[in-house]
Formats: structure tokens, sequence, C-alpha cells
């Protein structure tokens, strides 16, 4: 029944096919790091991230270094048009996974790569029957709704590992445009196109087919389009969003203020909704990994609740030609550029204010050990910049007892030596590239 879309979606059958890969994603290392245990991998990220390119680079890594016959490999996208009619009924699931048994009769191990699998609305129970079984190793994408929902971790409780998967980095930016972030001499001797490029990521955000777009209308036109996408395909259908004008004017609000401090009260009022609507609307943000909210550091769950939080979008490119402002905010996409960094490291990200009320953009936690204070600062030229930003994280360093923190700058590089410990200058162009 199903043989010929089975055919059509597996080239890598074929002998010496390869999935063209384009840039080798960083997140990659960690999916290979979860082939070898059982559980179920689920990639999550917001659209358009490369989440399907991902899975595309998994399986050229399993046949070509871990000599993986091609036909244990089973990769469905199941949005395909040729499955619409099926996918109310999940025994057709099934019927693809059967005709596939028949058509290459694997031996062993199988890999399943399962794209888009929101688009049969059951898909769990397929996914639980066969995990089960344990011959099955599974790799999905879809919905972060339905991989991240409570319904679907309860179901396979224990058995699923999400892998969150971002827009391109800054290194994985450069590298699509030709130059290796692991070639330091290469690096150091072309800092000016660097820095350019810097410039570009900054506006333009890191959606990998932006990456690959010259012109300054087309690339605006394609991530305007992105955002309306996500707001009116991802959200607003699958949280029955009533009136999506309201959905609409909160988002465009947030992105024209990233990193902006605010509350469910002030934004209530700014865009005449009530507190509980500003609520759910900022949790589907994050559901769709659109805008992501930051609290205060405090050890009081009840004060973090009360306090001002901060907004960043996914994706400066974004958060830029979404912005209603006339103004670049250059300054604040910097910060929204660090944030995400931060974020792709791995760590828990809060902002920290001092007890005298001074503000640190980022305070980072590992393992719920405060690990790194992060001031951004566009411009430290003037002496009150300066004095400002250092004794921000001057009484931080103190109160943390942290030796060392970092401002990350437009251009300035250097070092300050203070009472508490050492304040590192570093241009963003440098601290993106750092592992």
């Amino acid at each position: 029944m199903f043989e010929e879309l089975l055919s059509e979606q597996n080239p890598h059958w074929q002998q010496g096919f390869y999935y063209e890969e384009g840039v080798r994603r960083g997140v990659l290392d960690k999916a290979i790091s979860y082939i070898d245990i059982p559980h179920i991998v689920s990639v999550v990220g917001v659209r358009r991230c490369g989440k399907s390119t991902l899975l595309r680079q998994a399986v050229n890594y399993l046949i070509r270094e871990r000599g993986v016959a091609p036909r244990q490999i089973l990769f469905i996208n199941l949005e395909t048009p040729a499955l619409g009619s099926f996918r109310h009924e999940v025994q057709y699931l099934e019927k693809l996974y059967t005709d596939y048994l028949k058509l290459v009769q694997p031996q062993g191990q199988i890999y399943f790569f399962l794209d888009e699998a929101h688009f049969f609305p059951e898909w769990q129970i397929f996914i639980k029957s066969h995990y089960e079984q344990k011959r099955i190793k599974f790799f999905i994408t879809g919905s972060n709704s339905q991989l991240l929902s409570s319904e679907y971790l309860t179901l396979l409780s224990g058995r699923v590992l999400p892998l969150e998967t971002f827009p391109f980095s800054f290194a994985e930016f450069i590298q699509a445009r030709g130059i290796s972030h692991t070639d330091k001499v290469g690096l150091a001797a072309g800092s000016h196109r660097l820095r350019s490029l810097l410039e570009e990521y900054l506006h333009f955000g890191g959606f990998p087919e932006i990456a690959y777009v010259r012109e300054t209308a087309l690339k605006n036109e394609i991530l305007s389009m992105y955002g309306r996408n996500i707001l009116f395909q991802d959200i607003a259908p699958r949280f029955n969003v009533k009136k999506s004008s309201d959905l609409e004017n909160l988002y465009y609000y947030l992105i024209t203020n990233i990193s902006s401090l605010c509350t469910y009260n002030s934004l209530a009022k700014t865009v005449n909704l009530n507190d509980k609507t500003i609520k759910d609307y900022m949790m589907f943000f994050a559901d769709a990994r659109l805008l992501i909210s930051v609290d205060v550091h405090d050890y009081s769950v009840k004060q973090r609740l009360k306090s001002p939080r901060k907004v960043y979008s996914i994706d400066t490119g974004i958060a830029a030609v979404g912005s209603l402002s006339y103004s670049k905010n250059i300054g604040r996409l910097l910060e929204n550029l660090v944030f995400l960094a931060l974020l792709r490291r791995g760590f828990d990200i809060t902002y920290y204010r001092t007890k005298n009320n001074l503000e640190v953009d980022f305070l980072c936690r590992r393992e719920r050990k405060i690990a790194a204070l992060v001031q951004t600062c566009l411009d430290m030229r003037t002496e009150q910049t300066r004095k400002r930003e250092i004794r921000a994280l001057q009484k931080a360093m103190e109160e943390t007892g942290l030796k060392e923190s970092v401002i990350v700058t437009i251009e300035e590089e250097g070092e300050y030596k203070v009472s508490s410990g050492r304040i590192s200058v570093v241009p963003a162009h440098k601290y993106l590239l750092e592992s």
C-alpha cells in the first residue's frame, strides 16, 4: 500500500546515497550521544530552525560512521500530502511500518526517524506500543505542544529525552558563509569580516534559510512570514485562541521591547487584556519556542513570581523585522544574542539585581550552582558607562562570591581588576564563538 511512498522518502536505501547536510549542527553531537540508549528522542524547537535537517545528518552519521545498513533506517515525514487522508486513523501508521518490514526485511536494530509526528493525532499510541518491544530507536520531531505536553510525557514516562534545536549559532552562521569556526589563525586574520558578519547576524538572526539569502528585502519578507506562521499556524489553532488580533498585538509589543522588564499587570494595561490572558499567551509563546521569559534570581519562589521578568526572542532576526520601533535597538538585540548563546550552552538563566538595586543582565547557573555573571554593553567608551557597568558587576560578584565576570560589547576588549576579582571585556564576535 505504502511501498512507493516509503521508497521516495528513503533515498538513502540506494547504495552510496547521502543526504545533503549543509552546516553540521552543533546539537548533532548530543543527538549522537543519545543513539545507544533506549530512550525516545524528541527533537523540539521553533518552526524552521532545522529539525528535519538534523535528523538527516543523524541518518548520514549512522550509515557513514557507524556502518549501519541503510535499510535498517526508516525516515518518514508524516506531513506529506500523500498521507493526508489517513492521518486520523493511527492504524495507518502501523500499516506504514508493516509495509516497511515487508519491503526491505530489516534485520536487528531499526532506527526510526519520524518527522512531523503530530500530523497523526494519535501517534503517541503507535510509539508506545513499539517502544515496549525494544527493537526500534525513535527520533521524533513535531509540534512542541505535543512533544512537551504533560499527556505525552505521562504516557511515555521516563522514556523520553527532549533535544532542543535552535536557529544557527554564530559559529554555524559563519560556517554557512565558508568560514571555519575552529581555525583560530584564520579567525584572527579575518576579524574585520567577522565583525561584518556579526552585524548581519545581529539584524537578521540565524534561521538556516536566511543564512543563504543575500537580499535584504527578501530576508525581511521571509522573517515576517516566519513570525506570522508561528502565530497563526502553530499557536492560534493549537490553543484555540479566540481573538488572534490580541495575540498578535501582545507579540509585537513584546518583540519591540525585548530585554525590557515587564509584569503581567503592566502588559495587561498596555495591550488592554486581563492578567490571566497575558499569562496564557506568554505560555503559548514559550511553548512554540518563539519568546522566552526570564525571572529575577531569587531563592524565594514568591519573590520571583512577584518581580518583573524579561522577555527574549528565539531569534534576533524575527525580533528586528517585527519590531514596531523605528530605531534599530541594537543594544537590546545584542543582549538577546548573548541570551541565546547562554541558552545554547545549557545554562539556567536569570537576571540579577543587587541589594543596592543595580542590575546585571544574566546570572547563569549549572546544576543549581552559580557559574557566571554576564553583562552586555553596546559601547563602553564613555567613563560614565564604564563605571556603571563595572559597579553593577563588582557588587554582584561580592554578593555571589564569583571571582570573574564578563562584559560583552560590540568592539571593546580588555580587562578590569576590581576588589572582588576580574572583569573581562570581550567583543561579541569572539564571545559567541567560545565553546
